[in-house]
């Protein structure tokens, strides 16, 4: 089965403990705001759905950049959804795709038992049963009990005019079993006839199950038409996913965002995009063919290395066909590749929307001799191929919706993994253009249209053109020293455009130039059709070159330069052996789970016995109308149509609630043990039923599982005491033998600061999740001007494998900033504001990092300011 990337495992935890806050709060908006407030330290305003029925609903959005894996965190959220907010172990899932095309493929992904989608939903959900609206029509309520039933289908075939709609909300006998004695209170609930009669329809059928709501594409879902569609079924909730979140005509609430870094970072995708812009169409098609070459002759070597087979494609951008005008249509290119280009043909097919060369064809099978796909606006919705590496646009690119669709089809990267020959791990764009600065700027706001932020955008688009760098997409550089050359001759200052005189000086006198700045590649041709001698422009190009290059150099940050940043970690010594110290060092030195008591404590016990009943609540609205609580009453319907088997046995009971407790170091014996005694006292001591506590199992799931995580948290932290400053702890260490990389190619901020471009020493490129003002800001600006620091990095927060962390007794701890300094040593500050900076948790941190300074024998300083006084910085450095 495929495993989840970091990022997808924290969107699933945010997912989570969204819902988690609307089983607590009874409400989607306040939960909504508290959620945002724990992942972004800042609540956001929550936005009901806008339809009055659905306005109380849970309805979030998560959001990730093309490549990011969608569909695998979709299958994953049902269980979230199951577990934390409908609390059973079956629902029924409205899956909503944009096209027909989308359709079918999710469907048939999802039904392959063998598919990872599949294993996905197989892992979570035990039985699933997966259909399109046309097997729906005769669902069975058995199998609605039994499964998690999964409907696959567009948004578009749910509505009246279109004809499979009709059918939805049509009666029919196959479906009239399931509402044999309803409550009342259910079909009250219900589509009638104009008669009054309820519609045994599939429509129905959904309402009375209140089905989750799994939206593909959200931003393909926003009318007023969409939302009152699926106000039809009674979802119980609504979540959207999306690279490009609605933020105008009805906003998504956008609960957890994925950056292209964090894709970056975990080899999803392929970064960065080099451009390449030539005016000559045939020019930039011999370059585009001649780098796809060169790629596959890199590809050969990388299946010698590591024996994983690639053979990269292009992807070429003909001209819509023209009755009137002579057109680069796909007819017109195929023909310059076979003819001019020698191509083979059979290496060579056409996909448009008449011609579907491509279709049933496996590109990545290593028989498959295709090379290059021609195409106008897009492939097939839904197409992707790793194995797409080169873009090439015979048009004239001015706007990012000439290149946005397909521009996402080069992005992912084969087999996720980085390659071994670097040249794998990048895309390449080759455009027909005349001007470069415009088409950068097409190829930034295509990548924005595929879910990069705009500044992230800008700084994976690289120049191709190595002798002459674009610094219109650099935001900022240092002056360089203006460069004086002799030439044979110079044109008029005069003749010059305005822009080329702010950046060269010419004396005629003494038939000198000075470059004051870059020069950007058209400006060097613009200036070479002044000079009249073939040596006087070549001449010219050549110092350009050079004072571009020491531009370069300055605008280069410490990661582009490679430069090695290692943090020695703290490590225990056993047995003259380092062990890093970590979470599993904890658990390794053990707890036993029977050594604590299993039975609910009498606020336990309360807690149980009052959650999970299913009385409504009713609010009063300011304008004095009655409004029912959406959560309570979504509680009390569900508790109306969930069957009970009566058939549970203790030990079924038991192993269930086992299964779903996920802590890897209790082995599942202990587990069972544990709850076997849990519940046999609530059943011979407290007298409660079976199928009391069979139904409510998810209430008493939760309350287990918090018994254990405290008793956890506890056993931790005695050993964390005892391991490192006990009377008999262990010896520690903290060299440079066992130290934290960052890795000069991966840096996932979830957002970079906006004032990055003024810091002149940090590691990357951008300075990652920092807000532009504040404290916390203050102190990245004092850090950076400090004369002791040769640079330092904005360290990330529960980034594991890319953030140097210190253990604590309960988590890891990520400190703010991470700086080496010009003699070699490393200094790590903690900001902490003046009111936290004496509590329980800046203790423990400031103790661990005293810790882990005096162990490395002055190699490392640790250093955490009270509140706004960074000059405490200063003065660590000179101890």
């Amino acid at each position: 089965m495929l495993q989840l990337t970091q990022y997808q495992e924290k969107a699933l935890d945010s997912l989570k403990r969204y819902f988690q806050l609307c089983d607590e709060e009874k409400d989607a908006n306040m939960a909504f705001y508290k959620a945002t407030s724990e992942i972004w330290e800042t609540g956001i305003p929550y936005r009901p759905v806008p339809v009055s029925d659905l306005s109380q609903i849970p309805y979030v959005c998560l959001r990730l950049p093309t490549g990011g894996g969608k569909t695998l965190l979709a299958c994953h959220s049902i269980a979230v959804g199951n577990q934390e907010y409908l609390k059973k172990d079956n629902s029924i899932v409205l899956w909503l795709v944009p096209s027909n095309a989308i359709k079918e493929q999710t469907l048939n992904a999802l039904k392959d038992r063998n598919h990872h989608y599949r294993q996905a939903l197989n892992s979570r959900l035990g039985q699933v049963t997966v259909m399109d609206v046309e097997e729906a029509l005769y669902l069975q309520r058995s199998t609605v009990i039994g499964s998690t039933t999964i409907i696959i289908s567009t948004l578009q075939a749910f509505r009246v005019e279109d004809k499979e709609g009709r059918k939805v909300y049509s009666s029919s006998g196959n479906l009239e079993h399931h509402f044999t004695k309803l409550a009342p209170e259910l079909e009250c609930k219900l589509l009638k006839s104009e008669n009054g009669v309820i519609q045994y329809s599939l429509a129905n059928v959904l309402r009375i199950n209140r089905p989750l709501v799994i939206v593909d594409e959200a931003h393909n879902a926003r009318t007023q038409l969409s939302f009152d569609t699926l106000a039809q079924f009674r979802p119980s909730a609504i979540i959207e996913f999306t690279a490009t979140p609605a933020t105008k005509e009805n906003p998504s609430n956008i609960l957890h965002s994925v950056s292209a870094a964090e894709l970056k970072a975990e080899n999803m995708i392929k970064l960065p995009i080099r451009l390449s812009t030539k005016t000559d169409w045939k020019s930039t098609l011999a370059d585009a063919i001649v780098q796809r070459e060169d790629l596959e002759q890199k590809a050969k070597i990388e299946f010698q290395k590591t024996g994983e087979y690639i053979r990269p494609l292009m992807l070429l951008q003909a001209q819509n066909k023209s009755k009137k005008l002579e057109t680069l249509d796909t007819e017109a290119i195929k023909t310059a590749l076979i003819t001019e280009f020698k191509i083979p043909e059979s290496q060579i097919a056409v996909a448009t929307g008449t011609q579907r060369e491509i279709d049933d064809i496996n590109l990545l099978d290593n028989d498959c001799e295709i090379r290059y796909i021609i195409t106008v606006q897009a492939l097939k919705e839904g197409w992707d191929c790793p194995f797409a590496y080169v873009l090439c646009s015979v048009n004239e690119v001015h706007a990012s919706t000439s290149v946005e669709q397909i521009l996402g089809r080069i992005l992912r990267l084969p087999c996720k993994t980085p390659k071994k020959e670097n040249s794998l791990n990048k895309a390449y764009a080759f455009i027909t253009s005349s001007r470069f600065a415009e088409t950068a700027k097409s190829l930034i706001d295509a990548l924005v249209e595929n879910g990069f932020n705009n500044q992230e955008a800008q700084e994976f688009i690289s120049v191709y053109q190595p002798d002459m760098p674009d610094f219109s997409l650099y935001s900022s550089f240092q002056p360089v020293q203006p460069r004086t050359i002799q030439m044979p001759e110079v044109p008029s200052v005069r003749d010059l455009s305005k822009t080329l005189r702010e950046k060269v000086s010419i004396d005629t006198k003494s038939r000198t130039i000075t470059l004051n700045a870059p020069l950007q590649p058209e400006e060097v041709d613009e200036f070479k059709q002044h000079l009249v001698m073939e040596e006087s422009q070549e001449y010219f190009v050549s110092e350009v070159q050079k004072h571009n290059e020491k531009a370069v150099v300055l605008l280069q940050h410490p990661s582009e330069r490679n430069e090695i940043f290692d943090v020695p970690q703290l490590c225990l010594i056993q047995d003259d052996m380092l062990e890093l110290f970590e979470e599993q060092t904890l658990m390794d030195y053990g707890w036993e789970l029977l050594d604590f008591d299993a039975t609910l404590s009498a606020e336990e016990f309360a807690l149980f016995m009052e959650e999970g009943n299913v009385l409504g609540e009713i609010d009063i609205e300011k304008s004095g109308e009655l409004k029912s609580r959406f959560i309570p009453e979504l509680n009390k319907e569900i508790a109306l149509i969930d069957i009970v088997d009566s058939s549970w046995t203790q030990g079924e009971l038991i192993y269930n609630l086992a299964k779903n407790l996920d802590y890897p170091e209790i082995t599942p014996q202990e587990k069972e043990q544990f709850i076997h005694v849990l519940i046999g006292n609530l059943l011979d001591e407290k007298n409660i039923p079976l199928v009391q506590l069979v139904r409510k199992r998810f209430v008493l799931r939760k309350i287990i599982d918090r018994k254990i995580k405290n008793y956890r948290k506890n056993a931790k932290r005695k050993i964390y005491q005892d391991l490192l400053f006990g009377d008999e702890s262990l010896e520690v260490s903290v060299c440079l033998e066992h130290s934290f990389n960052f890795n000069p190619d991966q840096y996932p901020a979830r957002f970079n600061c906006s004032q990055s471009h003024m810091f002149r020493k940090h590691y990357y490129p951008a300075v990652g999740e920092l807000d532009d003002k504040g404290e916390e800001f203050n102190c990245a600006c004092f850090i950076d001007g400090l004369d002791e620091v040769e640079f330092w990095v904005r360290n990330l927060e529960r980034n594991p494998d890319f953030s140097f962390w210190l253990q604590t007794s309960t988590d890891k701890f990520y400190p703010d900033f991470v700086c080496k300094l010009k003699d070699g040593r490393i200094l790590v500050v903690e900001y902490k504001g003046a009111d936290r900076w004496s509590n329980e948790d800046s203790r423990e941190k400031r103790r661990l990092g005293e810790l882990w300074e005096a162990k490395s024998n002055g190699k490392c300083l640790f250093v955490m300011p009270e509140g706004n006084r960074p000059e405490e910085i200063k003065v660590a450095i000179g101890k």
